[in-house]
């Protein structure tokens, strides 16, 4: 049986599998896709807006965790409503292409790329995890690792094909504050989808900035990851 998140992810999953990348970086929707996959009816309601000019089934963010974070991605990145988690103690929600989740009707088309956002509890003292700390969670090696006051990144060599099967198995995960929350990220590359080490890096950290943007104001707790390092 699959995890319950893994099924969640499921749908966006057969989305990505079903595209074929051109050599030119287009984004072409194979015969059938998206077939049968319809999001939530989600229009008007208070935990998420539609895209301006969109898909009515096209989401650009949604909150979660009683409404202390709001996940939002880059243009072009959409919430598959149909994985978002809520509740008082925390969320989990996934962003892809907005073309892809319209079946080619909406939306700019841009790299294909899978990133799950994760929100914990509120914490008394929350702490950012450093690079180390969070290498060690994810059970793998880190090939690179960046962090600073607001954000914690580390390139993983293992790892990311078992969410995606036939995926890059590198991928980026993050962590940061929001609030006395700690917030997840991970980016995934499906097969085929030309997505570089850098515009993954370049995903995770416009994501996580949108995230803060899109929040409600809260104060952002001392960390004490031992940040301002960098490396790889």
């Amino acid at each position: 049986m699959l995890p319950v998140r893994a099924a969640l992810v499921l749908p966006v999953l057969l989305a990505l599998a079903a595209c074929e990348v051109t050599p030119e970086g287009e984004i072409v929707p194979q015969r059938g896709f998206l077939s049968g996959f319809a999001a939530p009816d989600v229009s008007g309601g208070p935990s998420a807006r539609a895209e301006p000019g969109g898909s009515a089934d096209l989401v650009e963010a949604a909150a979660i965790a009683g409404g202390d974070v709001v996940v939002a991605g880059p243009p072009g990145y959409c919430i598959d409503t149909s994985t978002v988690e809520s509740s008082p103690r925390g969320g989990f929600a996934v962003l892809a292409s907005c073309n892809i989740l319209s079946a080619g009707q909406s939306g700019a088309a841009v790299t294909p790329a899978l990133v799950t956002v994760s929100a914990g509890p509120r914490e008394a003292q929350p702490v950012q995890p450093g690079a180390e700390t969070l290498a060690r969670l994810s059970d793998a090696s880190a090939l690179a690792a960046d962090e600073s006051d607001t954000l914690t990144m580390v390139y993983l060599a293992e790892g990311g094909d078992a969410l995606l099967p036939g995926g890059a198995p590198q991928y980026w995960r993050g962590a940061f504050l929001v609030g006395a929350r700690l917030i997840g990220i991970a980016v995934y590359a499906p097969p085929n989808s030309g997505l570089t080490r850098a515009e993954g890096r370049r995903l995770l950290e416009l994501t996580a900035e949108r995230i803060r943007r899109a929040s409600p104001d809260a104060p952002i707790p001392v960390s004490g990851n031992g940040a301002g390092t960098s490396r790889g």
